[in-house]
C-alpha cells in the first residue's frame, strides 16, 4: 500500500543537541522583525527572522536564544511553547524543527533530510498540541511530534491517493482532528483512529482554499481566501467576519479572536464583537505581520519595528519590546574602531548592481549599547556600503552610497549628502544624480581618498574641511573606465602609496608623490593573479600588501617597490598539506575581505567557505569558523572587522551578524597596561596565556624564577600568546614566571608575573 510506504519518513528520530558558544560568541542579531508570537503562562515568545526571545511580562525582561545558544540561523516560520511540558517549540522554512529544553536546544534534522520531500515544500506552518501529541502542520502533509518522548510519531499523507498537500492548520474537536489546506479544501478524522497514515481514513469536508483552523467558543473556525472568517459545522460553513482587506493572519485563545491586516489588528470577544482595533497611523506607523492578545494586552509583531506592547486600557500608549539590536539581519558592511561598530546594509551585487535600490539605515554599537539611524533620516541615500571613522575624530563618519553619493555623519546625526551638485564627485548620468561610491580611506593629511566608480576620474582625493576634491584620471590604465562596473577595497600602505581593487582590471597602483600610476593585471605572463576580480585588499604591518580575489588569495611583498618595476609580480602562499604535498593557499575560493589583527595575523571571508584565521605568513590555520562548528549562520561572509583596541572580531554574514572574543589587539605607544591572562593560570587550562598592553616590536621574554629563559618572541601587534611550554618543547612546571618586555628603542620596560598551577 502507498500509504505504508511513505510512513517511515519519520519514525526514527534524528535529533543533535546544538553546542553553545557563548563562552565566546556574542550575537548581535536584529528582532525588528517577528515573524510569529505565542503567549503562555505570563511569558511572550517571539521570533524573528533567524532567532527568538522570551518576554517575561511579570519582570519585564527578556532572555535571547540565537546561533550563539544552538539554534540553527535559518529562517522560523512558527514558535509555540507547552506549558506542560515546558518545551519551546520552533519551526522553520526548510522543514528544520528545534526544541528548548532547559535552555538546550535540541535541533530534528529529520524533514530537512527526507529525500522524498522537495526541499521547497518542507516549510513548518502550524503547531497544535493535544495530550501529548503535537501536530505539525507542513506543505507536505500533519506530522505528529511525541513532547513527552521528545521524539516524531506518524507522519500524514492525507491528499488524493497519500499525496503531499500544503496544510496550513489543524485542529481537535469532538474526537475529530481536521486540516485546512491551501489547495484541497478541509479534511477530517476521526482522531483516535489507529490508521490515520491510511489516506483513506481522511475525508473531504469542504473544498477550497483556506489559510487555517482553529477552536474559539465552543466551535470550528475557519479562514477561507483572503477575507473570510467562516464557521464550520458538520460540513456548512457559515460567514462571519467578511474583511474588507486581506487578512494576514488569525489567531485564537480562550476569550479573543485577533486578526492581522498589515495596518491594523482586531479584537473580537466570544461573540466576534470588535471590542479593539489598534491602527497603524503617521505618529505610530508599523507593518504588521502577526498580532495576538493575551491578558487584555494586545502583542504586535512588525515588519521593521519589532514586537510592540499595547494595552487594551489605552491603546496610544505603544510600547517596544524587542531586544537591541542593528536594524536588520542582512549586514552588507561593517567598520569598528576602538569600542565602536557601525554596520550598513546596501548592498549591490556580484556585479556591482544596486537594484533593486535600498534604503536601510544605519548601525552603530558602543559600550552604552545599539544606537540606529534609520531610513527617514538618511537624507535620501540608497545602497550604503562602505564605512570610514575619522582616525582623528571617531564621532565623525563616512559612508558611501554605491547610487547617491558620500553621507557624513557627525555624532550620530546624519549631516550631509555630498553628490555632484555640492562636491567634486561625478555622476554617472549626465544630469542626474547617480554616484556609485565605493572604498575609502583617510590618509595621514586627514584627506579622505574615494573611489568613483565608472567614470574617468575614479579616484579623488575629498577634503573634509571643503568639500572639494583632487582628481586622478585612470585612463592611462583602465581605457574604458565606464566598462570596469565597480571598485571594491581601497588602502593606503605606510608610504601613501593607494591601491585600488577593480571588476576587470586587478590592481591599481597610485604613488601619491609622483603621480605614477600602475597596473597589476594578468596571470601567467602578467602579474600572477589567479583573476582580475579584486574583492578585496589589506595592508599588513610588514607593509605588505594581501590580496583576496574571485579565485584566489596573493601577496605583493613590496608595495613600493612596485612602483620601479617593468613586471611587478603577486605571489602565491604555498602550505603543506597533511600528507606533506605543497598546496596554494585559499586555492579557487571566493575571497570576500581579508583584515589585519593586532598580531599581524590574517581573518580571511569567503563566499561559500566561512571565516579562516592565519599565521602572519599565512602558513598556520590558526582557526577556521563554519555553520558545522561555530554559530556562524551562513558561509557567505560579506565583511570582517577587528577592534585592536579589545581584539574582538566581528561578522557580517548574509543572516546576521557575529562578534567573536578574540585577543589579538593593536599595539600602544607605551608599555603602562601589560596584563596576562588569565593568571594565575589553573588546573586543567589547556588554551593559551595571552599578554596584551605590548608596543610594536615589543620584545618579551619570559623566565621561569631563577631567571631561565622558557620563552621569547617580539611582538607585531599589541599582544602575544603563549602556550605555556619551553619553547614548544614540554608544557612548564608549577611555578611562578617573569615576564620581561622591553620596548624596540630600548627605552622603555616593565616586568610582570604569572603564575602557572598544574
Amino acid at each position: 500500500m502507498q500509504y505504508f510506504k511513505q510512513l517511515v519518513v519519520l519514525i526514527f528520530p534524528l535529533f543533535i543537541f546544538s553546542q553553545d558558544f557563548s563562552n565566546q560568541w556574542t550575537g548581535h542579531y536584529s528582532y525588528f522583525r517577528i515573524n510569529d508570537v505565542y503567549a503562555i503562562d505570563n511569558k511572550v515568545y517571539a521570533a524573528s527572522e533567524n532567532a527568538i526571545f522570551v518576554y517575561d511580562i511579570d519582570t519585564r525582561t527578556s532572555e535571547t536564544f540565537s546561533t550563539v545558544n544552538g539554534l540553527s540561523g535559518e529562517t522560523i516560520t512558527s514558535i509555540y511553547h507547552s506549558s506542560v511540558y515546558n518545551i519551546t517549540v520552533i519551526g522553520y522554512e526548510n522543514g528544520l524543527l528545534e526544541l528548548i529544553i532547559d535552555d538546550e536546544v535540541r535541533t530534528f534534522v529529520d524533514i530537512v533530510e527526507k529525500p522524498t520531500i522537495p526541499p521547497t515544500q518542507k516549510k513548518i506552518t502550524n503547531f497544535f498540541e493535544n495530550q501529548e501529541i503535537l501536530y505539525i502542520s507542513t506543505e507536505f502533509g500533519v506530522v505528529e511530534f511525541n513532547l513527552e518522548n521528545v521524539e516524531f510519531g506518524d507522519t500524514f499523507f492525507i491528499g488524493p491517493g497519500g499525496t503531499q498537500i500544503d496544510i496550513t492548520g489543524t485542529a481537535i474537536f469532538d474526537n475529530s482532528i481536521y486540516a485546512s489546506t491551501k489547495n484541497n479544501g478541509i479534511l477530517v478524522a476521526n482522531v483516535n483512529s489507529p490508521n490515520l497514515v491510511d489516506f483513506n481514513q481522511w475525508s473531504t469536508v469542504v473544498p477550497g482554499t483556506f489559510n487555517g483552523i482553529d477552536i474559539f467558543n465552543n466551535q470550528i473556525l475557519v479562514w477561507e481566501n483572503n477575507n473570510l472568517i467562516r464557521s464550520l459545522n458538520g460540513s456548512v460553513l457559515t460567514t462571519l467576519i467578511t474583511a474588507s482587506s486581506t487578512i494576514i493572519d488569525f489567531y485564537t485563545n480562550t476569550d479573543d479572536l485577533v486578526l492581522s491586516f498589515a495596518d491594523r489588528s482586531i479584537r473580537y470577544d466570544g461573540n466576534l464583537l470588535e471590542t479593539l482595533i489598534i491602527e497603524s497611523t503617521a505618529e505610530n506607523n508599523f507593518a504588521l505581520n502577526t498580532s495576538i492578545s493575551f491578558n487584555n494586552t494586545m502583542y504586535l509583531g512588525t515588519n521593521t519595528r519589532g514586537l510592540i506592547e499595547v494595552s487594551a486600557n489605552d491603546s496610544s500608549a505603544r510600547t517596544s519590546l524587542s531586544p537591541e539590536g542593528p536594524l536588520l539581519n542582512v549586514p552588507f558592511r561593517i567598520e569598528t574602531s576602538d569600542n565602536n561598530l557601525w554596520v550598513t546594509f546596501g548592498e549591490y551585487d556580484t556585479f556591482y548592481n544596486p537594484f533593486p535600490l535600498k534604503s536601510r539605515g544605519i548601525s552603530r554599537l558602543t559600550n552604552e549599547g545599539w544606537f540606529n539611524i534609520t531610513n527617514d533620516d538618511i537624507l535620501g541615500a540608497t545602497s550604503l556600503s562602505n564605512i570610514t571613522i575619522n582616525p582623528r575624530n571617531e564621532e565623525q563618519v563616512f559612508i558611501s552610497s554605491f547610487q547617491d553619493g558620500l553621507l557624513a555623519v557627525n555624532d550620530n546625526v546624519v549631516t550631509n549628502l555630498y553628490n555632484s551638485a555640492n562636491s567634486g564627485f561625478e555622476s554617472l548620468v549626465a544630469d542626474e544624480q547617480v554616484v556609485r561610491l565605493s572604498g575609502s580611506s583617510f590618509d595621514n593629511n586627514g584627506d579622505l581618498w574615494v573611489l568613483n566608480s565608472r567614470v574617468e576620474n575614479g579616484l579623488k582625493r575629498f577634503s573634509i574641511e571643503s568639500a572639494q576634491t583632487f582628481n586622478v584620471s585612470l585612463l592611462s590604465v583602465i581605457p574604458n573606465t565606464s566598462g570596469d562596473l565597480g571598485f571594491s577595497d581601497l588602502v593606503l600602505d605606510r608610504n601613501s602609496n593607494v591601491f585600488i581593487g577593480t571588476y576587470r582590471n586587478g590592481i591599481v597602483g597610485y604613488n601619491v608623490g609622483s603621480g605614477q600610476l600602475i597596473k597589476l593585471f594578468g596571470e601567467d605572463e602578467g602579474a600572477g593573479l589567479p583573476s582580475n576580480y579584486i574583492r578585496a585588499l589589506a595592508i599588513d604591518r610588514n607593509n605588505q600588501l594581501w590580496i583576496g580575489t574571485e579565485r584566489g588569495l596573493r601577496v605583493l611583498f613590496n608595495t613600493n617597490g612596485v612602483f620601479q618595476q617593468s613586471n611587478p609580480q603577486t605571489n602565491q602562499i604555498i602550505i603543506l598539506d597533511d600528507e606533506g604535498v605543497p598546496q596554494e593557499l585559499l586555492f579557487d575560493q571566493l575571497i570576500t575581505d581579508i583584515e589585519v589583527d593586532g598580531s599581524n595575523n590574517k581573518w580571511v571571508a569567503t563566499g561559500s567557505s566561512g571565516v579562516f584565521y592565519f599565521s602572519s605568513d599565512g602558513q598556520e590555520t590558526l582557526a577556521h569558523f563554519t555553520r558545522d562548528n561555530s554559530p556562524l549562520p551562513s558561509n557567505n561572509v560579506f565583511d570582517v572587522s577587528v577592534d585592536n583596541a579589545t581584539g574582538a572580531v566581528y561578522f557580517a554574514t548574509r543572516n546576521g551578524l557575529l562578534e567573536f572574543k578574540g585577543t589579538a589587539t593593536g599595539p600602544l605607544d607605551d608599555l603602562e597596561n601589560v596584563v596576562a591572562f588569565p593568571n594565575p593560570v589553573r588546573p586543567g587550562f589547556s588554551g593559551n596565556v595571552t599578554i596584551k598592553g605590548l608596543t610594536s616590536n615589543a620584545n618579551v621574554k619570559i623566565t621561569d624564577i631563577e631567571g631561565n629563559l622558557v620563552y621569547e618572541e617580539v611582538s607585531e601587534g599589541g599582544s602575544i600568546q603563549w602556550d605555556t611550554t619551553a619553547f614548544g618543547r614540554h608544557k612548564v612546571a608549577s611555578g611562578v614566571y617573569l615576564i620581561l618586555i622591553t620596548g624596540e628603542d630600548q627605552a622603555e620596560t616593565t616586568v610582570s608575573k604569572l603564575l602557572i598551577v598544574r
